[in-house]
């Protein structure tokens, strides 16, 4: 049996911004492990459907999603 090393996934800092009728009106950023930065796009974007700003009242919700490593 081989041991084996497992490296830590990088991290990414992933701005989610939540638009009516592309309207800007908030900015949520989540810190994510991920192994891409698609992964952690992607990662970010189903976290901010949990989100206080996800509201289905909101007219035409749209959200970004704007990664950088950490």
């Amino acid at each position: 049996m081989r041991a084996h090393s497992s490296l830590p996934l990088p991290q990414f800092v992933v701005d989610i911004a939540f638009f009516s009728s592309g309207e800007r009106y908030a900015t949520e950023t989540y810190t994510v492990p991920a192994s891409t930065w698609f992964a952690a796009e992607q990662q970010a974007l189903q976290m901010s459907v949990n989100s206080v700003y996800d509201d289905a009242r909101i007219p035409d919700l749209s959200r970004t999603a704007t990664v950088r490593t950490a």
